[in-house]
């Protein structure tokens, strides 16, 4: 579990380093933004994928268009990551909604084995009945969310109560369906967990729609 877990902590910070050497210097020093957010100075667009949500719908890159979409990565099984970030997000919800009627929250399963949509729907709405949620098999859900800068693997896949290694920073995608930013965790002294700080996410959050010219 442990070179798993350093695997994909390597490849996720990674996966954001480009987006911080060429973002974060240039959007911080104009706007103000805290150190756990990362602004991509040109939005990325996001290539087609196809995934299905709890009601066992079509989920696509169109479901980004026109809302602010906050998606997280995880899985139901999750024992620490997962619920304590949903419960962030549904605690600053209200909040993100004021400051913007088109946010949304997507929450991106890595365990399409285990996670059924009945089970997704129920997991989400113990923390937001207005929360997303969606998933796909691994050969098409790796490449979508690799897009979006997040990444998992699955941890002894073979055995019934596996874990799922994942990324636990936030992407954000603009109402023009692209990669806008990313909200970066940080190691809570609590937990010892990396989260994503949701008052400092509300702050940035706050000033990315604020300056948002479309």
């Amino acid at each position: 579990m442990a070179n798993t877990s350093k695997l994909i902590w390597l490849l996720a910070l990674t996966l954001l380093v480009v987006g911080t050497l060429s973002g974060t210097a240039w959007y911080q020093g104009r706007n103000t933004l805290t150190e756990a957010a990362v602004v991509y100075p040109e939005p990325r667009p996001l290539a087609p994928m196809a995934l299905t949500d709890a009601y066992g719908r079509p989920f696509t890159e169109r479901q980004f268009r026109e809302h602010w979409s906050l998606v997280f990565l995880g899985y139901t099984f999750c024992p620490d990551i997962c619920p304590t970030t949903l419960a962030d997000l549904a605690r600053v919800y209200p909040q993100l909604r004021q400051l913007s009627d088109k946010a949304q929250v997507v929450f991106v399963s890595a365990d399409p084995g285990r996670d059924t949509p009945d089970r997704l729907k129920a997991y989400t709405a113990h923390f937001s009945p207005e929360f997303i949620a969606a998933t796909a098999d691994h050969s098409t859900l790796m490449p979508a969310v690799q897009q979006l800068g997040l990444i998992y693997g699955v941890h002894e896949r073979g055995e019934q109560d596996y874990l799922v290694d994942h990324s636990a920073s936030i992407a954000l995608i603009n109402p023009n369906g692209e990669l806008h930013a990313s909200f970066r965790p940080v190691f809570d002294e609590g937990s010892g967990i990396p989260l994503v700080d949701s008052q400092l996410l509300l702050q940035d959050f706050k000033r990315i729609v604020g300056r948002w010219r479309g």
